[in-house]
């Protein structure tokens, strides 16, 4: 039924900016605490790594879906929902680790 819905009601496009938004939500959920982290002093390589790594991933989304034509993208829905469920995993970790 999930399937269904989401393969039927979501067009290329929309694929596509969720496709690449998943990897945005999870690079501020890895970047976003490092990077704060980093500004109050508090340094270690993972923070480091974390750092690189989210902002990494946001650019690399960016690009993407920039350099990416809508009406020709493709993707499973498998995939996309693989990717959706990540990115809200990653949110969910750092906004437990905050509270």
């Amino acid at each position: 039924m999930f399937r269904a819905r989401l393969s039927s009601g979501v067009t290329g496009m929309q694929r596509l900016y969720i496709y690449d938004g998943a990897p945005v939500v999870i690079g501020a959920a890895l970047g976003i605490p490092a990077v704060r982290s980093v500004m109050t002093g508090v340094r270690s390589l993972p923070l480091l790594l974390m750092t690189v790594g989210g902002c990494g991933l946001v650019l690399a989304a960016g690009s993407h879906s920039v350099r990416t034509d809508p009406d020709e993208f493709t993707v499973s829905t498998r995939q996309l929902a693989l990717n959706v469920g990540a990115a809200c995993l990653a949110l969910l970790g750092t906004l437990l680790s905050v509270v």
